[in-house]
């Protein structure tokens, strides 16, 4: 069991760190022109921190080399602030005016951690969460949530001893769902001990092999996979406990690769569907209507990854392949259902796809064909499949990266 925590997120930095090529005086004002400026990828190699644009202009460096890798990079809304998260086992947060980092988090586990970060919106209050593993020493496992008020005490988040789930962090992280039992459950992220409430009405097999919790955009209902594995079915629930509707009636229906994306508008519901299972490993793309709650197929069978929703909800970008460890980066114009093809090249696997906040770029991690050392880099593309180009070269291994938001 992980946390679940959508956000972006990074590393730990350990020390006053300057940006690297750039005099002292100069940094904080970098950081700052960076960062309030649109159209900036932040990523992260064993190397440092970065920032670049996605035509490969203006690579700067964030942080200086660091003997642990960075595991995710976390923006506040107003892209003034980043945490980051470091190997694992630290949390710190990182100056944009002075290029310092500041440790604010330091895991105690027994056993090996896993750790996530979230900023609240609009309060600048950063989320913690932690899962520790069981150790064969006898050490039990637990999972802890914190959250940290700006120049404030850190306080703990009450959470049930029966957890069941990942913890899912609505999109303002002001709240968080789980499974406990047989049923979901939706608690304040505020330091204080509210009582959390049951907002699923049928008692059920929620969370079955790490099925998601999907918050919708406004933080109102959650999409959720109900039944015993492979055969869930996906269901609506509202967040305050007055509703939870099926969407999906069939009774056979399965899901082997458990994930659901929301369009930004809350209208629909993208997910990967398995083709002919069980005697097929393909999947296809498949849409949700959740006004007429109708299900529709948008592609043919094959091997798909780094499904994303443009910010206007009208495209999905994808990874398709006829074959395994072949693919390429395609677009779908969901009003005349017309496909673009992105990329010029094909690749061994295409991890992550993330539009830009104004739609007029994509950037996507790959690993080139033959490639056995699984090399992620980093590339941007316009919707239109111009301005193809690698930003990172084949030698630097790029994880994570998240665009800067535009305040």
């Amino acid at each position: 069991m992980s946390i679940v925590i959508k956000y972006p997120v990074v590393a730990v930095l350990t020390g006053c760190i300057a940006l690297m090529g750039l005099p002292q005086t100069m940094a904080g004002q970098a950081i700052e022109t960076a960062g309030a400026s649109s159209g900036m990828i932040s990523f992260a190699t064993p190397e440092g921190v970065f920032l670049i644009r996605p035509d490969g202009a203006d690579r700067q460096a964030l942080t200086q080399n660091s003997d642990t890798p960075y595991n995710a990079l976390a923006w506040s809304a107003d892209g003034q602030q980043l945490a980051v998260v470091e190997g694992q086992d630290q949390v710190a947060l990182v100056n944009l005016e002075t290029g310092l980092s500041t440790p604010i988090f330091s895991s105690q586990c027994a056993g090996s951690p896993a750790i996530a970060v979230q900023w609240q919106q609009p309060a600048q209050a950063l989320v913690i969460g932690q899962r520790c593993d069981q150790t064969a020493f006898n050490h039990p496992g637990q999972t802890d949530l914190w959250l940290t008020e700006p120049d404030g005490p850190m306080t703990s988040v009450a959470l049930p001893t029966d957890l069941g789930s990942d913890l899912y962090l609505s999109p303002d992280g002001t709240q968080v769902a789980y499974v406990a039992g047989e049923h979901i459950y939706v608690a304040a992220v505020n330091g204080d001990s509210d009582t959390p409430r049951q907002i699923s009405q049928t008692p059920g097999t929620y969370g079955a092999a790490g099925s998601p919790l999907a918050w919708s955009p406004d933080g109102s209902q959650l999409a959720v996979y109900e039944g015993d594995y492979p055969f869930q079915r996906i269901h609506l629930v509202q967040g305050d406990g007055t509703g939870q509707q099926l969407l999906t009636s069939d009774p056979d229906f399965q899901i082997y690769r458990s994930r659901l994306l929301w369009s930004p508008d809350g209208d629909s519901l993208a997910f990967y569907r398995p083709f002919d299972p069980p005697f097929s490993n393909r999947d296809v793309i498949a849409l949700i209507d959740i006004e007429t709650q109708t299900v529709e197929s948008l592609t043919g069978p094959g091997f798909f990854s780094g499904l994303s929703w443009s910010p206007d909800s009208q495209q999905l970008v994808f990874a398709f392949g006829a074959e395994i460890e072949q693919q390429a980066l395609f677009l779908l114009d969901l009003p005349s259902r017309d496909y673009t093809t992105l990329t010029s090249e094909a690749f061994q696997t295409i991890l992550d796809s993330h539009w830009s906040p104004q739609g007029d770029w994509i950037a996507f991690t790959a690993t080139p064909i033959g490639d056995d050392l699984g090399t992620q880099v980093l590339h941007g593309v316009r919707p239109d499949g111009s301005d193809f180009s690698a930003l990172t070269a084949p030698d630097e291994y790029v994880y994570p990266f998240a665009w800067v938001p535009v305040p």
